[in-house]
């Protein structure tokens, strides 16, 4: 099985030429807003034509240098300084376009020439100071690229009035009284608990455990986890070593899962977090594990800390990966829905012997309202391959969460092709379908085959990763946004397109798409020497990676890069994510994992 839910792909992939001629048609430009980079999208740009006497020239300034200096305020405002040279008079700065993913700020600066301009032909310096929106940031480094020049700076603490409890009176840091202070937060990951598996792909945020047998986050705090609050933490005196509890100052985290040591003297402490504390037990939930900070690669739930005189430590965090999340009793009225994800096992049409027993698994996320406990897999109707009833699903599964599910089934012994369809069951025994349909259901679908063989490990290289590149449309009528768009911030009236591939959007042809071997860097550049291979979308928006091996791969497309900003710019990521360009893919062997999709929002 490949898509088992996503009608919008497939009607895309069946009438992609209708949607094509008639897609473009319908964009008219919508408003931006909201505190991210969110795109407002319009009609896409056409590539730029070849210079002509009643054509404008469109390109991207030289910049030579760059700086971010900070200012003497709080919270601290970073503006980028770039400077570098026109190739002539007639040229000249037409926009600036800034966007943040993660922890990179990417700026681009384009220019205009008009046709037929008398000019001079010397170089012609520049200088653009360009404000970046930093307000809110947590403490740590971040990159700025302009047009292919890098820098960074850094934020000494939390950038937010609310937030932070290290508030300078002047410059970073200036002003502060010492103490010590962190943020515990909940480090995502959709499978945590679940078992390492080579052959099943793991969810994007998620690794193998240190001794490699369970699955848990990856100790990475991302600007999209919250914080945890009401967690205690105990400050002791001494080297974690020799440290022992009895004689400890304690504090609790916030709202925002910051916490803080006030007023401490210079000296060495350990900074301790008691998970198996009574008023740990309560807020963690028991069978959660800590993911970062590392001490010899192993996560731990002690840092030792040496604070010198008037010094200020302020990066003292502690990732937590819930076993299970902490489930609310179900709301009344709550509704029962799930979103199909991927075959984890068995493909569509794989051939099996007669009578051969095998493993069919799905992963499947809870997009409904209701926790998933004392919940089932159900048989509803096809091929039964020796059950018809349930299946229980092991975990309690939380609204927005995800869960791996799996059963044992049995080829039929006549040759033929068989397929057997299910659904979820609730703890009342009622069956539900693919986001909440009763006619929507999952399947795994075979073909038996005398004399066939079981299947053996693949051969190597013989996996892909491909998808799509699309245009997420929303526009505004009378102030009215269409089907399609989603507010950016609840109450803002700003709009972007919804993430979702609808049969009336278009495909975006010439995108170039880069995959690396490993997890995703920061900001999801991927350096030219780590470039596995590159793909350009096709004029149906496709592209395809093939002849790999089961490994860990990031897809990433820089809407920046001089390839790409001609024909993206402006506009913005919302699919996978808004802002986000990439995508983390673990990739079984042989696996053909198709969907690997982008959707973009072009804005004014």
């Amino acid at each position: 099985m490949t898509d088992k839910s996503n009608t919008a792909t497939l009607v895309y992939r069946a009438g992609l030429v209708l949607a094509l001629c008639c897609g473009l048609a319908l964009l008219v430009a919508c408003g931006q807003g909201g505190t991210e980079a969110t795109a407002t999208p319009t009609v896409a740009p056409e590539p730029t034509p070849a210079p002509s006497d009643t054509e404008p020239t469109r390109g991207q300034a030289t910049a030579t240098n760059i700086d971010t200096p900070l200012m003497e305020s709080f919270p601290v405002q970073v503006n980028v300084v770039a400077s570098g040279n026109l190739p002539d008079g007639c040229t000249q700065i037409d926009e600036v376009i800034s966007q943040r993913t993660d922890d990179v700020f990417r700026v681009a600066i384009t220019t205009l020439r008009q046709p037929a301009a008398v000019c001079t032909q010397a170089l012609a310096p520049f200088e653009e100071v360009v404000s970046l929106d930093v307000e809110g940031l947590p403490a740590g480094t971040y990159e700025v690229s302009v047009n292919g020049i890098s820098d960074t700076f850094t934020l000494d603490v939390d950038n937010s009035l609310t937030e932070s409890l290290d508030a300078p009176t002047t410059g970073a840091g200036a002003g502060v009284t010492p103490g010590i202070s962190g943020f515990v937060w909940h480090d995502l990951c959709a499978q945590t608990g679940g078992t390492v598996d080579p052959a099943v792909p793991l969810s994007e945020g998620c690794v193998a455990s240190a001794d490699g047998t369970t699955i848990q986050a990856d100790g990475v705090r991302d600007l999209s986890e919250p914080g945890i609050p009401g967690v205690t933490i105990s400050l002791l005196a001494g080297d974690c070593t020799t440290a022992a509890p009895g004689e400890e100052i304690t504090t609790t985290t916030d709202e925002s899962g910051a916490f803080r040591f006030e007023d401490v003297s210079p000296d060495t402490y350990c900074i301790f977090l008691d998970t198996a504390s009574e008023a740990n037990v309560a807020v963690m939930e028991e069978g959660g594990v800590i993911t970062a900070p590392l001490s010899n690669g192993v996560p731990t739930n002690s840092v030792t800390v040496t604070l010198a005189e008037g010094e200020t430590l302020a990066d003292v965090d502690f990732g937590f990966d819930f076993r299970f999340l902490p489930v609310a009793e179900a709301p009344a009225n709550c509704t029962n829905s799930f979103e199909f994800v991927l075959d984890l096992t068995v493909p569509d049409d794989t051939v099996f012997p007669p009578g051969a027993e095998f493993e069919a698994g799905w992963r499947l996320r809870n997009n409904g309202t209701c926790p998933w406990d004392d919940y089932a897999v159900a048989f509803v109707n096809g091929d039964a391959m020796g059950i018809t009833g349930t299946v229980p699903i092991e975990d309690v599964v939380a609204p927005g969460q995800s869960a791996d599910v799996a059963i044992t089934l049995t080829a039929p012994a006549t040759p033929g092709t068989y397929r057997s369809n299910w659904q979820l069951a609730d703890a009342n025994g009622t069956v539900f379908g693919i986001n909440g349909q009763a006619e929507d259901a999952f399947w795994v679908q075979i073909v038996v085959e005398e004399g066939a063989e079981a299947a053996g490990p693949p051969a190597p290289g013989s996996a892909s990763i491909s998808g799509v590149v699309w245009e997420d449309v929303c526009f505004l009528t009378n102030g009215t946004a269409s089907r399609g768009c989603v507010e950016t911030e609840e109450g803002s009236g700003f709009f972007r397109g919804n993430g979702t591939f609808d049969a009336n959007e278009s495909a975006i042809p010439g995108i170039t798409v880069v995959l690396g071997r490993g997890a995703c860097p920061p900001g999801g550049i991927i350096a030219v020497a780590d470039r596995l291979a590159t793909a350009v979308s096709d004029d149906d928006g496709l592209y395809r990676f093939e002849g790999l091996d089961a490994d860990i791969y990031c897809v990433s497309i820089d809407a920046l890069s001089p390839e790409n900003v001609d024909l993206l710019i402006p506009g913005n990521w919302t699919w996978p994510a808004p802002g986000t360009g990439r995508q983390g893919i673990r990739l079984a062997g042989g696996e053909a994992r198709e969907s690997v999709d982008f959707g973009w929002d072009f804005q004014d």
